[in-house]
């Protein structure tokens, strides 16, 4: 049975009201969990080796909702302490109980990643767990939005350096799959910044922290039979006791990214040193959260935009020669599962992005991203603060770059379903949607788009010598 946990915006859980007029001109916020730990028994998600269900719960595995209100628009953030968010058709159900619940369509659902949580996937016949999961994301949602309270936000970057690059490079154009890097040698590309959002409640206590940050939990291997969140639950529970808090992990682009002792066996400490990691992550971040000034938003403001990306497989899946190899490769996986969810010629990739006060962005695709996406996304926005997160509103396992997909290895060739340069179509569309979001892209082309700005007229005046634009 799932246990919910709420925390509203006071000692006591107690709600503070907000006048219909202040409460359109300000950033609204509300928080809320739920532990979704199962009973013993559920398949795990992410090893091929396990032979049976799990055993027990070493950690909890949590489901954490955020829920933002300017004016009449809401917006959800919810991470999960799972493999991959529940199956399209469950959380477009989800969408529509919390819009007519609470008024909230606008969904922003992500996974952590962990490989040592249920399954959610109908391999065998519907899933059970997945219903039960995406109640608890309904109840934590209605909770959340029942209890907002004006919110003061702030942004911080730091670093982690916890994780390496998996994919070595050879001269011949070949990759060499680095799983584990005890020596912590040097890889590339690896992201080791951290983003961190933290809002506060009106007299400056913390009502929730974001952190977006790259690297799969997989410190623990497939000889771990036991529920567990890895090394994220670890860290978000250190913010939370340290800060008094809420703190939801948003996975970043970590499909080539593991830890510097990925899959160490038990026996070798497996454990500690997935609590190492935590405990590592958790300090790391508390140090920038506590460094954020918080404010309020001069001109909030909240945009939301979930849109379908059509995505070409990389195979004909019709073909008999396909299905033969992706059938000995994958196995029951491929013969029960995906051969019936990939029918067409292309999937549904669904792009998520949110915007908060022109400022701060999250964009969420529904899969494994390698982590060059990542840094290119953040590179080439036009929004200050950029976060790509993966494993959101869906999963379509890896999109590695072309390079990568030309080159081969996990996650390039093996593990991938998507033709090359998918990774590539949502970077760009993720930054496409972002200009679109602050007012520089239009679908409808305006008057004013066609009058052209002299450098001559304009290279005298004091905004020009200053580069600004």
């Amino acid at each position: 049975m799932f246990r919910y946990l709420f925390l509203a915006c006071s000692i006591g859980l107690a709600s503070v009201a907000v006048p219909p007029s202040a409460a359109a001109e300000q950033l609204l916020a509300g928080v809320a969990s739920a532990d979704i730990t199962p009973a013993a028994g559920l398949n795990l998600w992410g090893y091929s080796n396990r032979t049976h269900g799990a055993t027990g719960t070493l950690d909890p595995l949590m489901a954490k909702a955020l829920v933002l209100k300017v004016g009449k628009t809401f917006i959800a953030i919810v991470s999960l302490d799972l493999g991959r968010t529940p199956e399209d058709a469950l959380l477009a159900e989800l969408r529509d109980k919390t819009l007519a619940r609470c008024g909230v369509g606008n969904l922003f659902i992500t996974a952590s990643h962990t490989h040592h949580a249920p399954t959610l996937e109908s391999t065998d016949g519907p899933n059970a767990y997945g219903p039960k999961v995406t109640a608890a994301i309904e109840k934590i949602i209605v909770d959340a939005a029942a209890h907002l309270v004006p919110v003061k936000i702030g942004v911080g970057r730091g670093t982690a350096d916890f994780g390496h690059n998996r994919r070595k490079f050879l001269p011949d154009g070949r990759v060499a799959m680095q799983w584990r890097n005890a020596e912590r040698t040097a890889t590339d590309p690896v992201d080791r910044e951290t983003i961190v959002v933290r809002l506060d409640r009106e007299d400056g206590t913390p009502l929730a922290v974001l952190f977006n940050y790259a690297c799969h939990p997989v410190v623990m291997g497939g000889d771990n039979y036991q529920y567990s969140a890895d090394w994220v639950g670890g860290a978000c529970k250190m913010v939370e006791e340290r800060m008094k808090t809420t703190c939801l992990f948003l996975q970043g682009a970590c499909g080539n990214i593991n830890p510097y002792l990925d899959k160490t066996p038990l026996p070798q400490g497996g454990v500690a040193e997935m609590q190492k990691m935590g405990a590592g992550v958790g300090q790391s971040i508390l140090a920038t959260a506590r460094e954020i000034k918080t404010a309020a938003p001069a001109k909030p403001s909240l945009k939301f935009e979930a849109r379908t990306v059509p995505i070409r497989l990389r195979w004909d899946m019709h073909a008999p020669e396909v299905k033969a190899v992706l059938s000995k490769a994958y196995g029951r996986r491929f013969d029960q599962y995906l051969a019936h969810e990939l029918k067409g010629e292309t999937v549904p990739a669904t792009l998520t992005t949110v915007l908060i006060d022109d400022n701060l962005a999250l964009v969420g695709m529904p899969g494994e991203i390698f982590v060059q996406f990542q840094m290119d996304l953040k590179a080439r926005s036009p929004v200050r603060d950029t976060m790509l997160v993966g494993y959101t509103n869906g999963y379509h396992a890896y999109f590695p770059t072309i390079r990568d997909a030309a080159a081969g290895g996990y996650g390039g060739k093996t593990a991938t379903y998507v033709a090359p340069g998918s990774g590539e179509l949502l970077t760009n569309e993720g930054l496409v949607t972002l200009y679109k979001l602050i007012g520089q892209l239009h679908d409808v082309p305006r008057e004013q788009d066609f009058k052209l700005l002299e450098w001559d007229e304009i290279k005298d005046k004091p905004a020009a010598k200053q580069g600004k634009q």
